[in-house]
């Protein structure tokens, strides 16, 4: 079951990558986009369950292959009391990372290397409440799987 965390005001963003050149390029795109407040940027799991916690984030935006990163990290956020949606981001497409990051409670899965200009449109899509998985294939594997 998915949480919608209604969009209203600004949705504050934590942003947990272990490359600060990541973390800084999608800090600088989503501070240039109203509606969009990043409260942290930090390297590790550990550190985005605290800055989640601490600034009570609408989103966080997690490298699924960081140090405490994957879907132990994505679970350990969801599990929050203020559950925040969590959208993986990664520089693989296989299948088999996309699914446990979603299995997990998230609702992203997006590519380092696609996003530009669309991350902005992608994250206020899976706030909203759906389900966002920015990967090549990645709906024929779905209908296969829901529609055998």
């Amino acid at each position: 079951m998915l949480l919608v965390t209604p969009v209203r005001g600004e949705i504050t963003v934590v942003i947990a990558d272990d490359d600060p050149r990541i973390g800084s390029a999608v800090a600088g795109l989503l501070g240039q986009e109203p509606g969009f407040r990043v409260v942290a940027e930090v390297a590790d799991g550990d550190a985005a369950v605290a800055a989640a916690r601490e600034h009570r984030a609408a989103l966080v935006l997690t490298d699924v292959r960081m140090p405490g990163g994957g879907p132990e990290l994505v679970r350990r956020l969801v599990a929050l009391p203020h559950r925040p949606v969590v959208a993986g981001l990664s520089a693989q497409a296989d299948p088999a990372t996309w699914t446990r990051v979603l299995a997990a409670g998230g609702s992203a899965y997006l590519l380092k290397g696609s996003l530009a200009g669309d991350l902005p449109v992608l994250l206020r899509r899976c706030v909203q409440g759906h389900l966002v998985v920015g990967v090549p294939g990645a709906a024929d594997l779905v209908r296969r799987l829901l529609c055998p």
